[in-house]
């Protein structure tokens, strides 16, 4: 271990200019290192970083033979091995990429196309008739095709074809476009250069080391799943294994046995109960709880036997696991402190797709229980007089597309007003305590975060999901239980009474609904906050 949680020197990668020089360093450094690892129908397959890099030029150079580069092409498909390909080749042709949610309603998919101008898009085959008949304006190829596209752009570049290895890349013009997740409204389309990405990437890296084998989880049409949870990755020569869906991700633990893997809070929440209900089905958890006591002890001490004290723990993540990357929502610090005595260290980070997207990270010998991380380099970050987190630095996007009004409204004299309330602490560290657009304002003016509450609330057993609001003068909670509580109303009500009592009167719930179904939610596992609104408004 470096140091016992204090600031130690940063890590050192070589500079990338831009995500096709990027790869071709690393080509030049060791062109046999295997880069992805996947599954392939039954089959794993892998690829090392030349034959990624060649199958980038090769589809890269099909696109320049179709007329296509320069243009705005869409994907929208599942994570996979040929969807990087695809992006990659997109950027580098000089292409605007317009990466969109394959869980979107056909009609919602049609409109980002037309709102995006794109005029092609790759789309996987079981969504592709659906897509051509929604978007007719819209030349769609099926995934399934990339392999023979890609077969044409090799016999292109063996015939001397040089017109993408030649393309230059102007880091500064637009690259992609990124449709935020709209959890509390519409989706709005995030323009990113590749200087953006390049900064989050090349400082990024230098906070963060995955020390090993990676497992990639998260969706890569969301920045965080795409440029932290899978391009830092590649940036640190990490092999990285692309899980292709949630049925496969308990196998994929097994059969990647990864170092590092990044994740949504949701996912820590779920792996949590499975770990502590499996402990009591068997009778060992408290035996569990005892050697996880025995296990910080010691750690707080700097004698580290956590790996081997929670072994049985750790099996189920393939037993090599020592860091998750936490981002996309609020995590209570309880979760830190839990998964770190199974010797899995959660390092939170926080970031906003109009940052490119990473704002800030905990390291991996430096972080803070609560907080979500140290701005990145060259990145200011600091709390306006009300609170709100503003960014200012090169991984700020570009402003938003076709909308001049929000753009005006986020970006005010260089700084990227966030949305999110918190504070910076005397070492930088970064804590926030609820989005503004959220905060429940009473007729006293007592401001409360319900995000906090949620929280908390989220600890309380039979709890699977929770949504805090204000229901005129009144705080309510509305949970979705776990099946064993499901409609228990009487139970729900006694937890929350008790609740209660450890909060000041101005946040104590005063009302529990119970739901019966899951709540609305993205791609990213994160709670739609206006469409569960919408559902009780219109109930």
């Amino acid at each position: 271990m470096t140091g016992f949680n204090k600031p130690y020197p940063l890590y050192e990668l070589p500079y990338s200019r831009d995500l096709m020089h990027m790869l071709r360093q690393q080509v030049d450094e060791d062109p046999a290192r295997v880069a992805f690892r996947f599954r392939r129908g039954r089959q794993l397959e892998q690829r090392t970083i030349s034959e990624f890099v060649g199958d980038i030029d090769a589809l890269g150079t099909w696109l320049f033979r179709e007329g296509l580069a320069g243009k705005h092409l869409a994907i929208i498909a599942p994570n996979s091995y040929p969807w990087l390909v695809a992006y990659f080749a997109i950027v580098g042709s000089g292409s605007i990429v317009v990466p969109i949610d394959k869980d979107l309603s056909t009609e919602e998919q049609a409109r980002l196309l037309s709102h995006s101008e794109s005029s092609f898009s790759f789309v996987a085959d079981r969504l592709a008739e659906g897509v051509a008949g929604a978007a007719p304006q819209v030349s769609v190829r099926r995934f399934s095709e990339l392999e023979a596209l890609i077969t044409q752009g090799k016999a292109a570049l063996k015939a001397g074809e040089r017109v993408f290895l030649d393309c230059p890349q102007d880091v500064d013009k637009l690259a992609t476009i990124v449709y935020t997740s709209g959890t509390t409204g519409g989706s709005k389309g995030v323009m990113l250069t590749q200087a953006n990405l390049m900064a989050d990437i090349n400082q990024g890296c230098r906070y963060f080391d995955p020390e090993g084998a990676s497992l990639s989880v998260l969706p890569y049409h969301h920045m965080f799943g795409l440029v932290v949870a899978l391009m830092m990755l590649v940036n640190w020569r990490s092999t990285v294994f692309i899980n292709t869906g949630l049925k496969y991700l308990m196998p994929d633990f097994q059969e990647s046995k990864p170092v590092t893997t990044m994740l949504v809070p949701l996912h820590i929440q779920t792996f949590h109960k499975m770990v502590m209900e499996t402990a009591k089905k068997e009778g060992k958890y408290k035996k569990l709880r005892f050697a996880m006591k025995l296990s910080l002890a010691l750690y707080s001490l700097g004698i580290d036997v956590r790996a081997k004290l929670l072994k049985d723990v750790r099996k189920p993540f393939g037993g090599q696991l020592r860091y998750i990357l936490v981002g996309g929502a609020a995590l209570d610090p309880y979760y830190e402190r839990e998964f770190r005595a199974w010797g899995i260290d959660l390092i939170v980070a926080y970031g906003a797709t109009e940052c490119s997207p990473g704002i800030a990270c905990g390291r991996n010998h430096y972080h803070r229980d609560g907080a979500v991380g140290l701005p990145v380099l060259d990145c200011e970050v600091r709390a306006a007089a009300d609170g709100e987190i503003m960014i200012k630095g090169p991984i700020v996007m570009q402003g938003y597309w076709h909308d001049d009004a929000a753009t005006a409204e986020a970006l005010r004299d260089g700084w990227y007003a966030s949305g999110d309330i918190g504070y910076v602490d005397k070492d930088g560290f970064v804590y926030l305590t609820g989005r503004k657009k959220n905060l429940i304002i009473l007729s006293d003016g007592e401001n409360v975060s319900p995000e906090a509450l949620e929280s908390r609330l989220g600890l309380i057993e039979g709890v699977s999901e929770v949504l805090v609001y204000q229901s005129g003068d009144e705080i309510v909670a509305e949970i979705f239980p776990e099946e064993a509580r499901m409609g228990d109303q009487a139970w729900f009500d006694a937890q929350i009474a008790r609740f209660n009592e450890k909060l000041p009167p101005a946040q104590r719930i005063r009302k529990v609904v119970l739901r019966d179904v899951e709540f609305p939610k993205n791609s990213s596992r994160k709670i739609l906050r206006h469409e569960a609104r919408k559902e009780k408004n219109h109930a």
